[in-house]
């Protein structure tokens, strides 16, 4: 393989690559990994990377760095780790290394790296400055060669594999041997729609032909693959051009084999959507009885009224008067039942499709179902919404979040002997965001169990008399529904407790 060819690969390839000898110091900088973390490989090169961009969510030293562990003993590394870019950015990168040997001799480290999406991560108190005061300022320079670049593509655990302009494969490294199954030689020569599945081959290899014409944009993302033995595989991809080569231009892709963490990814869809149905389940069961409640002082009048017509009767004193009344009253609470009825099949009625809708009135309708349970306990509810304010997702699903955490203040004062009982519910909006808060008075949770309290199966009430997923699913709901997220924190004044306080965020319309 000619030295032009590797370094076209080399100066071409996508993911981030680096390089650094025996004493840990950078010898390669590629041009990808130049425009990820914006140094310039001559500023880098003789420095050692952990002191430099690869930072920690703590303050650890290089020898507890699990990169630089992994190569002191001359082993394979993969994760993820965080890197700080020159300008002061911290981004979540995943990794794949390899040591370079020669006649079984470790001399050198081989790092790919790559951005994922980033995550909520706490920055440790470190600042820039103090990084940068770490860095090592000694110089080293080591000659590039043909064998370098050689050993990255045969070494490298992630799958690497080298297109014609017609699709066949050129070259192959081991890792992509052993992610498809097919040797080096069984795929050289061969069409690459001999690994796509046959539904996709059409599309792709329009694909191939435009990208290769730059007439199409770089895909770089998930797909499906064949394996030798017929199994249908999961990788993740990404595409290059290689140019200025003699027979091209070619194509070069990366790939790695994601098909673990898409299985448990769809096992997680499946547990939540499991969790969800146990929800609705438990939701019904709270439904029942909240109609039992809506109907007992009716059902008491009309059972008391229908014994007074009775005893009229017999005693001769039922008037035509007093028997339109009854039958007006009672005509009456029957048209109050069936309207509770109507709420309530309204409340649990199924609506995917998302929408701006008023805060205020969604507020409303939730806390109308549990109005007379509030006020046989003693507890007040007020609400102070701008009725101006509107979110945007799915209106039903925010009521059962409302009348969730409505229910949970309800069920915390069943313990506690309190003259006054206030559940409040207040919304504002502020910058970009809309806020809306559920409050009470009723003692506030123990910080111990903050922490878990949105997590699946986890309640403070005790095993019989709650799921634990109410406030995950809670939670799941502002996530997915409305591109939003839930809060909670304790309500204090001059450090005693007096309830605890559900702080929705919404963006704004």
């Amino acid at each position: 393989m000619s030295y032009s060819f590797l370094k076209s690969f080399y100066d071409s390839m996508r993911e981030g690559l680096y390089a650094f000898d025996a004493d840990g110091k950078i010898t390669h900088f590629n041009p990808a990994a130049q425009k990820l973390l914006g140094y310039e490989e001559a500023e880098l090169l003789g420095k050692i990377g952990h002191f430099v961009f690869h930072a920690h969510h703590d303050n650890q030293g290089l020898l507890q760095c699990s990169l630089y562990k992994a190569f002191l003993q001359s082993k394979p590394y993969e994760g993820e780790e965080i890197f700080l870019t020159k300008d002061g950015k911290w981004i979540d990168v995943s990794i794949r290394a390899n040591p370079l040997l020669e006649k079984g001799v470790t001399k050198g480290y081989v790092v790919f790296f790559w951005e994922v999406p980033q995550k909520c991560h706490l920055q440790n108190d470190e600042t820039m400055e103090e990084l940068k005061s770490r860095i090592f300022h000694e110089e080293s320079e080591l000659e590039e060669s043909e064998a370098f670049y050689e050993q990255i593509f045969e070494t490298a655990n992630l799958g690497i594999c080298i297109l014609d302009k017609e699709g066949r494969f050129v070259a192959l490294n081991s890792a992509y041997s052993k992610i498809c199954g097919y040797s080096e030689a069984e795929l050289i020569g061969k069409h690459f729609n001999l690994l796509v599945p046959e539904v996709l081959r059409e599309i792709t290899q329009a694909h191939h032909d435009t990208f290769l014409k730059h007439d199409a944009i770089a895909y770089d993302g998930e797909m499906e693959s064949l394996r030798k033995d017929g199994k249908c595989i999961h990788v993740y991809a990404s595409e290059g051009i290689l140019e200025h080569i003699i027979g091209g231009p070619y194509k070069i892709m990366t790939v790695f084999d994601i098909t673990e963490m898409v299985e448990a990814r769809q096992v997680q869809k499946e547990q939540e959507a499991m969790l969800v149905q146990q929800n609705k389940l438990a939701a019904m069961g709270e439904m029942i009885g909240h109609i039992a409640h809506q109907w007992r002082q009716p059902l008491n009048v009309m059972n008391i009224t229908t014994l007074d017509l009775k005893f009229k009767h017999e005693l001769g004193t039922l008037s035509g008067e007093k028997l339109h009344s009854a039958l007006g009253l009672i005509e009456s609470l029957t048209e109050q039942m069936s309207n509770t009825i109507n709420d309530f099949m309204n409340f649990y009625t199924p609506n995917k499709e998302k929408k701006d809708f008023s805060l205020y009135e969604t507020v409303l309708y939730a806390t109308k179902i549990v109005e007379v349970q509030l006020n046989n306990e003693g507890i007040s509810l007020s609400i102070n919404i701008d009725p101006a304010l509107k979110v945007h997702g799915l209106a039903n699903e925010l009521q059962q979040v409302i009348l969730n955490l409505v229910t949970n203040a309800k069920d915390a004062f069943r313990t506690k002997e309190m003259a006054t009982k206030q559940i409040c519910l207040v919304a504002w909006s502020r910058d970009e965001q809309i806020y809306l808060s559920v409050e009470d008075n009723a003692g506030g949770i123990d910080e111990a169990l903050m922490e878990r309290i949105f997590e699946p199966y986890f309640t403070t009430k005790g095993k019989m008399q709650g799921s634990g997923i109410g406030l995950y699913i809670c939670s799941m709901i502002m996530k997915q529904s409305f591109g939003g997220i839930i809060k909670i924190e304790n309500i204090t004044h001059e450090d005693v407790t007096i309830g605890a306080r559900f702080i929705l965020e919404f963006p704004k319309c």
